[in-house]
């Protein structure tokens, strides 16, 4: 292959950045009228091109991190669709509609977390995923607008704290209580979210470790036949309360089928206060 000239690789370039700058324009277009898996098709070929020997290092490195961003803003952008779509299932009465709609939902949140979203967007997502199951064609619960209100007012979810410094992901209940199987062992909840527990085992008599691994079985005599496997870890202990904290990898779709069979059976969890 014959060796370039400075000129001739400068117009190489140019024209690479060209085509990137075209490639960028493409995306956004796409981005804010189209399917999200349509933008991650165009990502696929934006970084074939920046992958080319003679396009310059430094701008590619930006092209990357405009590409995805542009994939994390259409992420968000179906998720908010998406759950705006599920809540007007709930207000329709359409259940099944509305759970398929979440899943979908779930995994696009997933995605944009992938490519970076904040704190802010996973605690608003969660905290709208936990109202549209609460939510019927009878209109939102007393509890969940009570939520929100509460929502407004510490900027953020959940029961603030002594300290006035609210670091909750998602709302914590206390009634009713789970039934909780922690590897053989039996207790019971002082809350729950669908991020974690604080489960009654005095710390002095918990063996694991922080950060340690546990299979738990969640139930509700409240709810019968409902319930299933659950992976947590702890992540500290509260000698005050005489609890162990839990924390799950991910939302615990356990304790989504579980708030959605208290709904079916009447039943509004009571937020910590």
């Amino acid at each position: 292959m014959p060796v370039m000239d400075a000129d001739q690789r400068r117009k190489l370039e140019d024209s690479l950045l060209r085509k990137a700058e075209e490639a960028v324009r493409r995306l956004r277009h796409e981005a804010e009228s189209g399917d999200p898996t349509r933008v991650d098709s165009l990502a696929e070929g934006m970084a074939g091109l920046l992958k080319t020997r003679e396009f310059p290092s430094v701008r590619a490195a930006e092209f990357r991190e405009i590409t995805r961003a542009i994939q994390r803003g259409a992420y968000q952008r179906s998720v908010d669709s998406l759950l705006v779509q599920a809540e007007r299932c709930g207000h329709h009465g359409d259940e099944k509609g509305r759970n398929a709609l979440l899943t979908q939902a779930k995994d696009h949140f997933a995605k944009a977390l992938r490519f970076g979203a904040d704190d802010e967007f996973r605690h608003g997502v969660e905290r709208r995923v936990q109202a549209a199951l609460m939510t019927s064609k009878d209109g939102v619960d007393d509890r969940t607008k009570e939520a929100s209100r509460r929502k407004l007012e510490q900027h953020d979810v959940g029961a603030k704290p002594p300290n006035g410094i609210e670091r909750r992901r998602s709302i914590r209940y206390m009634d009713p209580v789970l039934q909780v199987d922690a590897e053989g062992r039996r207790c019971t909840t002082i809350n729950w979210s669908t991020r974690g527990l604080l489960v009654d085992l005095p710390p002095e008599e918990f063996s694991h470790a922080m950060g340690g691994k546990l299979r738990l079985e969640l139930h509700c005599p409240e709810v019968p036949g409902v319930g299933g496997r659950q992976i947590a870890h702890v992540v500290r202990v509260d000698p005050d309360r005489h609890g162990v904290a839990l924390s799950f990898p991910d939302i615990s779709t356990v304790i989504l089928d579980l708030m959605h069979a208290m709904k079916d059976a009447g039943i509004k969890p009571e937020p910590e206060r």
